[in-house]
């Protein structure tokens, strides 16, 4: 019960301060997310004893910001943590300065070699790319160095500015290695430098100069399709040998050749007629075709390969990496595309104007509904609620769409009996819901249903106090705000430890 009392947007000051004190257990997962806590509930929440409670507000993006990096000195290190975990926060320095301290520490100790150490401040850089610049500052030049190892991932402008301060560094070990790092990537590769690390090894063959010799060792390779299809995609592989990838018989290094930009009329035709479906598919999208040659490929989405800006599921998870919008003309022209991936394209980007918005929103491929549905800002009601019924049987995860605020609520009523239980759910959410029919909803077959309209401040109120008693439904109807507040006070004095109580 004090877990959802703690996320009780009606519970007042005294409350959240009671569980505070006396449950403090509970309060972390609701303060997480609250955006309604007093000032005399965070102060408090702040300075408390428990690192789970302070971590709770380190995490919450609705926290001051300014009260959040001042917990980048608190001395757990999990909320700390918690606090640079927010891709969103401008963080300083020193956020990142007792990670790679900690580091230098153990490498002086003797606990990590050279290499381990640069192993670790790359691998930390990499989680989280705000790091890049303090690594690059850092007063010890093995870390400095290691930045080196950061220098192809950041976008141009942070690319060339770091490049310029190692290359420019004090020390010559760092300017050194600056200078290999960039000799290296101009040197044709040889058998004997690929890597044993598989996503060093693909990128390795993706990306750098090859030697001829290197290219005939992966091609004759045994097992080495997955090597071919890495190199497939190399923008430095001689013509003869792209133009003899046409042939393998690997349909993923065939795929892998319909993401070159220098394909010829020709080679697209080729690829837009291959036999495999995953190859048309991944041709249909290529910038050279016109919308009529578009529009002849035979294809299939669910065979698309990877990619960010089109994958479903990877955008509704919010996973996705933090990757320049196109120019928005871009983004306007993909909309009217005849392929629905590149619709997709267009539909991930909030920027698109409302006409093209109400556009998308009809379209015939769910995935761009979808997109719209998670992405535009005016995405409208109708829309919202159909990609929620749709994604019902889709791993991905349509819940996030109830938070936005274009969600409708009216009407949601006439759900009661439907098969999904997560659409019966949306009953709760229905301002003109029938108090009786939210009440028989508490005896429904689903325990979320069950617990969604116990926490429906539809219920009747006398309803509401009696399933505080009910062991399953306890702590939904706690964070009901309809539950009178004398209530909420009392349940709290009743369960209180015999000590510590304000």
């Amino acid at each position: 019960m004090a877990r959802g009392l703690a996320g009780n947007p009606a519970a007042p000051a005294d409350v959240l301060l009671r569980l505070l004190d006396d449950h403090a257990e509970a309060v972390p997962a609701a303060f997480r997310r609250r955006a309604d806590l007093p000032p005399a509930v965070v102060a408090g929440a702040m300075r408390h004893p428990s690192a789970r409670v302070r971590g709770a507000l380190a995490a919450n993006p609705h926290i001051d910001p300014a009260l959040r990096l001042g917990l980048l000195d608190d001395p757990e290190r999990r909320v700390v943590e918690f606090v640079r975990a927010d891709p969103d926060l401008a963080l300083p320095d020193r956020a990142f300065t007792p990670s790679l301290d900690r580091l230098v520490e153990q490498f002086r100790r003797g606990i990590m070699t050279p290499a381990e150490l640069r192993g670790e401040v790359i691998e930390l850089a990499w989680r989280d790319r705000r790091a890049v610049r303090v690594v690059a500052t850092h007063p010890e030049p093995l870390v400095r160095a290691a930045a080196v190892g950061l220098l192809g991932g950041p976008d141009e402008a942070s690319r060339d500015e770091l490049r310029q301060a190692l290359l420019h560094d004090d020390v010559p070990e760092v300017r050194a290695a600056t200078a290999h790092f960039y000799a290296e990537r101009e040197r044709a590769q040889e058998p004997a430098d690929l890597p044993a690390n598989g996503y060093a090894y693909r990128g390795l063959l993706s990306e750098l100069p090859l030697s001829p010799a290197l290219i005939e060792y992966v091609l004759a390779a045994e097992d080495g399709r997955e090597g071919v299809d890495a190199m497939a995609t190399n923008p430095a592989l001689p013509p003869e040998v792209v133009e003899a990838l046409f042939d393998h018989p690997s349909a993923d290094v065939r795929r892998s050749l319909a993401g070159r930009d220098d394909l010829t009329g020709a080679q697209l035709a080729r690829l837009a007629a291959d036999p495999d479906a995953s190859v048309r598919t991944a041709a249909s999208v290529h910038p050279a075709l016109t919308e009529e040659e578009r529009a002849a490929i035979d294809i299939d989405v669910t065979t698309a390969p990877f990619d960010p800006r089109i994958d479903l599921c990877w955008h509704v998870r919010g996973t996705v990496s933090r990757e320049p919008l196109p120019p928005p003309a871009e983004s306007v022209r993909l909309a009217t595309s005849v392929n629905p991936l590149l619709r997709r394209r267009a539909a991930a980007d909030p920027r698109l104007p409302a006409g093209f918005v109400t556009a998308l929103s009809d379209d015939a491929d769910p995935g761009v509904r979808a997109l719209v549905a998670h992405h535009h800002p005016a995405a409208p009601p109708e829309l919202l609620l159909r990609v929620f019924r749709e994604q019902g049987n889709r791993r991905c995860d349509r819940g996030g769409l109830q938070a936005l605020p274009n969600f409708p609520t009216a009407g949601l009523a006439r759900f009661a009996d439907d098969q999904d239980p997560a659409v019966r759910r949306l009953v709760a959410r229905d301002p003109e819901a029938d108090p009786a029919l939210v009440d028989r909803l508490t005896r429904d077959p689903d325990a979320a249903v069950r617990q969604a309209m116990a926490a429906c401040p539809r219920l009747p109120v006398d309803r509401i106090v009696d399933l505080l008693d009910d062991v399953e439904l306890a702590g939904s109807t706690a964070r009901n705000p309809a539950l009178p507040v004398d209530a909420m006070r009392e349940r709290l004095a009743s369960s209180a430890p015999s000590q510590g109580k304000r």
